[in-house]
């Protein structure tokens, strides 16, 4: 297979489907090179940040991967069709701290072109982001169900420039 740039505006749609319908995978790598995967459903898409789309999304500290987004702001989000169905469950299931979801899921890391993540091969759009601004809670952001939670549960809300999108051939 061979990676192409895709248009992200064209893939758009389809991220936001794919957050509605079982979620996207959201690929992390902390300081030390330790790749990590969560499964998200919730994000936001708008324009732009210098010219860029711009990705929103939220993860709480009691996430393993949280951790590497404080230590590398950047991520990639793997966008997947429903064959990978049964891997975005799995990685939202399982910790990081305690499993190698690219290898249980089955799934094939590919470096990023613009980040540090990875891409992933099984997945028909990946897309690439560069975090620019975080919103630590206190914050009036997400529902009022999530501020009911203790300050240290509370998700962290990332602002991120789309700085690549990609597919395969």
């Amino acid at each position: 297979m061979q990676q192409v740039e895709r248009d992200f505006w064209s893939c758009s749609a389809e991220v936001l489907h794919r957050l509605c319908h079982g979620g996207v995978l959201c690929s992390v790598i902390d300081q030390q090179g330790q790749a990590n995967l969560i499964t998200l459903g919730w994000g936001l898409i708008g324009p732009s940040y210098h010219g860029h789309p711009v990705l929103v999304i939220a993860v709480t500290p009691d996430r393993y991967s949280w951790h590497a987004l404080e230590e590398v702001p950047e991520f990639t989000i793997a966008v997947p069709d429903d064959t990978l169905k049964h891997a975005v469950a799995l990685c939202g299931r399982l910790s990081g701290r305690d499993h190698d979801k690219f290898k249980e899921a089955n799934l094939t890391p590919v470096p990023g072109n613009q980040v540090r993540s990875y891409a992933i091969l099984e997945c028909p759009i990946n897309v690439e982001c560069r975090i620019y601004a975080r919103v630590h809670p206190p914050h009036q952001l997400l529902t009022p169900e999530h501020r009911q939670r203790p300050l240290e549960h509370q998700h962290t809300i990332y602002f991120a420039e789309v700085v690549a999108t990609t597919g395969w051939v």
